[in-house]
């Protein structure tokens, strides 16, 4: 009876054991995997975070060399340099990010691909648009912005309020609020 009893003690050591290392053996192997999958979410917001910086910053040189090639300061190789540039991260952009950040980077790009087209005289928008576009391209600039940021899990909006005053609180508040058409309540940013 007493050797049936250290069996029985035994046996429930061996399976106490085996339960335990089974225990922490998956305890272990799902910390692993959620340490793997945080490091690789890391990995791709980093990489993002410079694709999106490449994609903004192209796009803004796109949008730099066509208002200068629009008042006659550059001409057509700048704009075809900034366009290559900006398309090809563009690219890359369509391939890697989120879709609310494919959607907004897509009317950005469209919006650049019409300046460049009005300087070419390629567009059915014709070049008395070319102001209106140039607009427009900011403010889809911004939403791609927006974009960008919540896919980095960012909080809040990078877009200005729409009566910004950058010289609130200041001597030229006034005047450049008369000359952007702002009048009382311009907001500073």
């Amino acid at each position: 009876m007493l050797l049936a009893s250290a069996y029985a003690t035994a046996a429930f050591g061996l399976v106490g054991s085996l339960i335990g290392g089974f225990i922490a053996g998956t305890v272990s192997l799902l910390i692993a995997r959620q340490t793997r999958d945080a490091a690789e979410r890391g990995w791709i917001r980093d990489n993002r975070r410079e694709l999106y910086d490449r994609f903004l910053s192209h796009g803004q040189k796109l949008l730099i060399a066509c208002e200068s090639a629009s008042d006659g300061r550059r001409g057509a190789d700048a704009v075809a340099a900034a366009y290559n540039d900006f398309f090809e991260a563009y690219g890359v952009v369509q391939t890697v990010a989120q879709r609310p950040v494919v959607d907004a980077a897509r009317v950005y790009a469209y919006r650049l691909q019409e300046l460049a087209a009005i300087l070419d005289s390629r567009s059915a928008l014709g070049r008395e648009s070319f102001d209106q576009v140039a607009q427009l391209t900011r403010l889809a600039r911004h939403d791609t912005i927006d974009a960008m940021r919540g896919d980095l899990e960012l909080e809040g909006s990078a877009r200005p309020p729409r009566r910004f005053n950058p010289f609130a609180a200041t001597v030229f508040e006034r005047r450049w609020a008369e000359a952007h058409g702002l009048g009382e309540g311009a907001q500073p940013g």
